[in-house]
């Protein structure tokens, strides 16, 4: 592992992977992430990183990337879903980590096509999670209409963590770091969680 770069931030990565399935954030039929870390310099998880890997990676399993979507270091395939990170952390300043899962809560919701309202004090400050219009999976318009959600609530999206539902297909969520947004993502599932139990109480 002698001069691979970036190593803290993919120890980091590996740790989030590792989580995101152990607590059920995301399962087999996708999930991705990536992270700014450098001007132009984007690590990101490689394609299939859940139904091959089971998210158990190691830190050469990263992808860096620029803002082309260049392959820079690394072995594996790109994720469809690369266009999707790389516009939201190269067009918001203090955006500089993003993630696509499949959180098992938040999934009743997007397979409803509904909103997770904000129901604990944790994402108070942060907005509700809205749908997108349903847009195809793997395209460049599905792409394009997250970057136009977050860039319709910019001002949010620089000072907190926010996330968006994809419809019939997930959710994503952004953070001013790693560990922010995937702090924004179990949140989110807490609401999800809540949400559908409330009324059994």
């Amino acid at each position: 592992m002698a001069g691979i770069s970036y190593l803290k931030d993919r120890e980091d990565m590996c740790k989030v992977a590792h989580y995101m399935w152990d607590r059920r954030l995301t399962n087999a039929a996708g999930g991705n992430f990536a992270v700014r870390v450098d001007d132009d310099r984007i690590l990101i998880s490689p394609s299939l990183m859940s139904e091959r890997h089971f998210c158990e990676l190691q830190p050469e399993d990263f992808l860096l990337i620029n803002s082309n979507m260049d392959i820079l270091e690394g072995t594996g395939k790109l994720s469809r879903e690369g266009y999707m990170h790389v516009l939201l952390l190269t067009k918001f300043n203090n955006i500089k980590a993003t993630i696509h899962a499949h959180p098992q809560y938040c999934m009743v919701y997007v397979a409803q096509s509904k909103p997770i309202p904000n129901i604990t004090e944790a994402t108070m400050k942060r907005g509700p999670v809205e749908c997108i219009p349903y847009t195809k999976a793997y395209t460049k318009n599905l792409h394009e209409e997250i970057y136009k959600y977050w860039d319709n609530r910019r001002e949010l999206a620089e000072t907190y963590p926010i996330g968006c539902i994809m419809p019939l297909h997930g959710v994503v969520v952004s953070g001013s770091d790693l560990h922010m947004a995937y702090s924004m993502l179990e949140r989110i599932e807490q609401d999800a969680m809540c949400g559908i139990f409330k009324n059994n109480i």
